[in-house]
């Protein structure tokens, strides 16, 4: 598995900011095995206490197009032709068998909508299949028609809004450092975002060519509004099982008492 940097807004929060909020693990989402859920018109996907919009676009002879959110149930992590492109590069959910494949919906229409107005703990992303391949081989349409190499990037930049007012703050999470990609779930502190009541995402990369970024522009959310993972520790044999976290908006390993970063070494 590829170890991968990433950097993530940090604060300090309270838990108790969080107790309104109900994670959206879209298991509520009922789906056919090895599916998608497709609305039938531009609609608003709802789990936990979240919002999730899905632009649906009928282009005629041309086929019907979904932008913003779809929910998934796909278990496999290869890429063959863009029936896949609905599947995590971990080959299904976080948890559960559902999760959520997000791409832009060019018109604004893939805002995540709160309920309420709260502090949103984190959320677990992980790349497609999809763009895992474009990486290793290539997306056949950047200018340089090549695989990443150590100067490559892909990064998400999450943005917060309040009462239509974007707040003074961001997240950036580099999906892709050079040839080192996220391959697995992993979890994204947003508290630093504050009090928010939307929540937009863009995505950009090194791979353009003249019309924009050529890098698939989707990857894959689940359990949004999921607070950090903290160390287990069995009461029966006292083995401590090894989290990743985020600490000072470094990704870093935390078994036990002992905190290490992504490479292996001791902090």
């Amino acid at each position: 598995m590829k170890k991968i940097f990433f950097f993530a807004a940090a604060a300090l929060m309270s838990t108790a900011m969080f107790a309104e909020l109900q994670v959206a693990d879209f298991e509520n989402i009922q789906l056919a095995e090895e599916s998608v859920l497709h609305l039938n018109e531009t609609g608003l996907i709802q789990s936990g206490s979240f919002g999730f919009k899905q632009e649906v676009a009928d282009y005629g002879e041309a086929g019907v197009y979904y932008f913003g959110n779809v929910v998934s149930n796909k278990t496999g992590n290869t890429y063959d032709f863009y029936a896949d492109s609905d599947k995590s590069a971990k080959g299904g959910a976080y948890e559960g068998n559902n999760f959520l494949v997000w791409t832009s919906s060019y018109t604004g229409l893939d805002r995540i909508q709160l309920l309420e107005a709260a502090v949103v703990p984190g959320m677990y992303v992980c790349n497609t299949a999809w763009v895992v391949d474009a990486i290793l081989n290539g997306d056949g349409m950047s200018s340089d028609q090549a695989p990443f190499g150590e100067n490559d990037w892909f990064k998400l930049t999450v943005h917060g809004y309040l009462n239509g007012a974007e707040v003074n703050a961001q997240v950036d999470v580099a999906l892709a450092t050079g040839t080192s990609y996220i391959a697995d779930w992993t979890y994204v502190d947003l508290s630093g975002l504050g009090e928010v009541d939307e929540i937009s995402f863009a995505l950009s990369s090194s791979k353009k060519n003249d019309y924009g970024m050529t890098t698939p522009a989707y990857f894959c959310i689940d359990n949004f509004g999921a607070e950090a993972p903290t160390e287990a520790i069995s009461n029966t044999n006292a083995a401590v099982k090894a989290v990743k976290t985020v600490r000072n908006g470094q990704v870093v390993i935390i078994r036990g008492d002992k905190t290490f970063n992504v490479l292996g070494a001791e902090l």
